[in-house]
């Protein structure tokens, strides 16, 4: 038994395919598509009326700790830099986290990111007082939403030597959890913050853990001047130059968040070992810091698509991305996004060990019906103008993931989002005020 989607218009972003026929799923994977499929006995039936079905959408780049940041106390003055909004907004809120909030973040991230018709998230998780046992406690968080997910710790130095040390060993305690279920709904990264935090033990100590649990690194680059700027005067060396010594850009399976202060040479590098690392942009959150745009035009390879934490909306996200390269007189070619959103699906499919963003056979079963309904003719040559000027999450009307309802007919099923919302509220209030006493 299992679901059949009648009088679809069957759409997939990237390569770009548009075909108007039904889909059935069966035990959480596609079982049949295409004009001439048909029920079979006991099947849920669910007449799309001609709306756009779709694969849910995968944020590349995201820090869910931040969920519960609206309405967060104002920082004790106004920064003047990215150095400073770290330290004073972001750097706050993550110290303020306990194991409790942590999992209420991964509830309600994994929330607004259904609602937006995003089914997968590669988190980059951060919280220094609350470290052992956090990615554990937020992929139950996120597990109790339904989304899969592709998580890490932040290791790093900023604050205590110890922090590093334990932020390793999470690492590696939740990749050998992963490892063990292999169940194809979580999997592991080793994180790291970024290299003007990272003594030499610690960015060595990720490398060499990645390599022996056979994942990746994911590690923020060049999101600001002052990343390049601290290497330097700390280590001698520039960051790609210190990612080469150390072996990080060897790493299969990597992600490079934001670089956007990479210099052409740090891009032609980044060329030459896209095999192995990929670049995560997030135009929006960029925009939000001040800290410029990432040329990814210079990209051979197109990067994956994420919101840094600012939300959960990869449609705005994709807007954004084609937006602001032409505001910045980078121009992408039109419809980029949809490769970048292509990128997402296929970086996180690796992980997982799923096809992910895909309509075909034996794909995931992780669908968006939508209501949009195109008044003008959708094709795959015009898809990247439906999906950037028409489409977005308010036309998300149903949403399965393995196979599963997690969201039908815009209500939420399998856990109580009332109830969630409310204790959310409570538990924001105790995290606020913990980041006050800071």
């Amino acid at each position: 038994m299992g679901t059949f989607f009648r009088n679809a218009l069957l759409v997939q972003l990237d390569p770009p395919t548009v075909q108007t026929g039904h889909l059935r799923e069966e035990a959480g994977v596609i079982a049949e598509l295409g004009p001439r499929v048909v029920a079979v006995e006991g099947d849920e039936i669910v007449d799309c009326d001609g709306a756009v079905l779709m694969p849910g959408l995968v944020n590349g780049h995201t820090h869910l700790y931040s969920a519960l940041a609206a309405g967060m106390p104002a920082p004790p003055r106004t920064p003047q830099n990215f150095h400073e909004i770290l330290q004073f907004v972001w750097w706050r809120l993550d110290r303020a986290h306990s194991l409790e909030s942590v999992r209420v973040s991964g509830q309600i991230g994994a929330l607004a990111a259904l609602r937006c018709g995003t089914t997968t998230l590669v988190d980059h998780h951060a919280s220094p007082t609350a470290i052992e046992g956090s990615l554990t406690v937020l992929a139950d968080g996120i597990a109790d939403v339904g989304c899969r997910a592709v998580l890490c710790y932040e290791t790093t130095n900023r604050n205590t030597d110890d922090e590093s040390r334990q932020g390793l060993s999470e690492n590696e305690r939740f990749a050998y959890e992963c490892q063990a279920k292999n169940d194809g709904k979580f999997a592991p990264m080793v994180g790291a913050h970024a290299s003007f935090t990272l003594k030499e033990e610690s960015l060595a100590g990720c490398v060499d853990m990645a390599q022996q649990l056979g994942v990746g690194v994911h590690i923020h680059v060049a999101e600001d001047p002052v990343d390049e700027q601290i290497t330097r005067q700390e280590f001698g060396c520039g960051l790609m130059d210190r990612f080469q010594q150390h072996g990080l850009l060897d790493v299969a399976g990597s992600i490079l968040a934001h670089g956007t202060h990479l210099s052409e040479k740090d891009y032609a590098l980044l060329n030459e070992r896209s095999d192995k690392l990929t670049l995560a942009h997030n135009p929006n959150s960029n925009m939000n810091n001040g800290v410029g745009y990432t040329p990814v035009v210079r990209l051979e390879k197109p990067p994956l698509l994420g919101t840094d934490g600012i939300g959960a909306d990869m449609w705005r996200e994709a807007r954004t991305a084609q937006f602001k390269s032409n505001d910045a007189g980078l121009p992408l070619s039109f419809g980029k996004p949809l490769e970048m959103l292509g990128q997402s699906a296929r970086f996180a499919s690796r992980c997982l060990n799923a096809k992910l963003g895909l309509l075909e056979l034996q794909a995931a079963a992780d669908l968006v019906l939508t209501d949009y309904r195109p008044a003008t003719p959708l094709t795959a040559e015009n898809l990247a103008g439906h999906l950037l000027f028409a489409m977005g999450p308010e036309f998300v009307r149903h949403v399965m993931i393995d196979g599963h309802w997690r969201l039908k007919d815009s209500q939420v099923v399998g856990c109580d989002e009332t109830a969630l919302r409310a204790n959310s509220v409570e538990v924001a209030r105790e995290l606020h005020q913990r980041m006050v006493n800071l």
